[in-house]
């Protein structure tokens, strides 16, 4: 396969964690001004089988975003010289953190509303099921939050510098596809229905490898076609 085509395999994988992130996240939970909201949020029960999905769908996609990082990677290294750019480099380990952390942060959240499910089909009292979910979470924090700031963060840094930059060819405005602002644009769309940024942060992913596949392949379909 051509390179596009390749780096497209990006977009494919987000397009699973999209559906993964809204198995996992639409109508679990939400904050609540009810009263007799728990900690001010709403605890709902979601069947298990969404969360054993999701789980499958982040393992897929792991593959997939591994297939098309590592074309992408080299695609800017040979292509556009950027080895030795610092921000490269902070974008390289964003990507390769995805490539790592993407399954495990899938699954690790998954298991919290299933401790969440097993707590009220126990005892059936909200503030206990929630208790022993924050008690999970609490383990699974710090591996977490790490996943977090490697990928969305660093990724977002190293492509909004190297857009500015001029560092690939890419126009301004497309700085804006990359996970952070994928989170951002999450935020406003809670504002129509509580729940529906779930699947932005992996949208931010998708937008950044569609721009990729579409902008920086060109340059060597063109060198290969002259060498033709």
């Amino acid at each position: 396969m051509k390179s596009k085509q390749r780096i497209l395999f990006g977009c494919y994988a987000m397009v699973l964690a999209i559906i993964g992130d809204y198995l996992l996240g639409y109508g679990t939970l939400g904050t609540s001004s009810d009263p007799d909201a728990y900690m001010g949020i709403s605890w709902n029960v979601a069947p298990d089988w969404r969360y054993a999905v999701s789980s499958v769908l982040g393992f897929i996609c792991a593959a997939m975003f591994a297939y098309a990082a590592t074309e992408l990677l080299k695609i800017m290294e040979t292509g556009y010289g950027l080895k030795d750019s610092k921000m490269y480099k902070l974008f390289k380990i964003a990507n390769w953190g995805g490539i790592i952390y993407f399954a495990f942060i899938h699954i690790g959240i998954c298991i919290l509303p299933v401790v969440f499910n097993a707590g009220m089909e126990a005892t059936g009292d909200i503030p206990t099921a929630a208790t022993m979910t924050i008690r999970v979470l609490k383990s699974e924090l710090i591996p977490l939050a790490v996943g977090l700031v490697v990928c969305d963060l660093f990724v977002t840094i190293g492509w909004i510098v190297m857009v500015l930059k001029g560092m690939i060819p890419v126009k301004k405005w497309m700085l804006i596809c990359c996970p952070v602002f994928g989170i951002l644009f999450g935020q406003l769309l809670n504002l129509i229905a509580e729940g529906l940024d779930s699947g932005t942060e992996s949208l931010g992913w998708f937008m950044l490898y569609l721009v990729c596949a579409l902008c920086l392949t060109e340059k060597k379909e063109i060198k290969a076609a002259e060498a033709e």
